[in-house]
């Protein structure tokens, strides 16, 4: 184990150690987004505090963007990004994984928790940008 890796790697197994680790940095730098527990599907959301409480009041656009496959597990990455003076500013991020139990709709229950919370600290959202359509995310 390399000397950087006693900082970071906080349980053997690597889903734990992401949410030990986002924990430990709550309130500091992070904000955990609460995901309702889902048979078949499991998720691991946060913001990032600074930006999305420096900009999430005056935020009227944001992006989501995703890609899969992000570790060993599997795991889908979903980052959503704000739009300031034109440029992306990253503001929260989800990563899921289903083991194909899951009921269809529920990657989208659970990434509508998501988009709920980030609503909440972005009231004036206005424009919502995805490289996904519904078909794509339920697959």
């Amino acid at each position: 184990m390399h000397q950087s890796e006693k900082e970071w790697r906080l349980d053997n197994d690597q889903v734990k150690s992401a949410e030990k680790l986002i924990r430990s940095v709550e309130d500091y730098t992070t904000q955990v987004i609460p995901i309702t527990p889902r048979p078949g599907i499991h998720a691991i959301a946060f913001a990032l505090k600074e930006p999305l409480d420096a900009i999430g009041a005056e935020t009227t656009e944001v992006a989501m963007d995703s890609t899969w496959k992000t570790n060993q597990a599997g795991y889908e990455l979903y980052s959503l990004v704000a739009e300031l003076n034109g440029c992306a500013v990253p503001i929260a991020f989800i990563f899921t994984t289903s083991d194909g139990t899951a009921e269809p709709g529920t990657k989208d229950l659970m990434l509508q928790d998501f988009i709920d919370f980030i609503a909440k600290r972005c009231p004036n959202i206005k424009f919502t940008d995805s490289d996904k359509e519904t078909s794509e995310i339920n697959a």
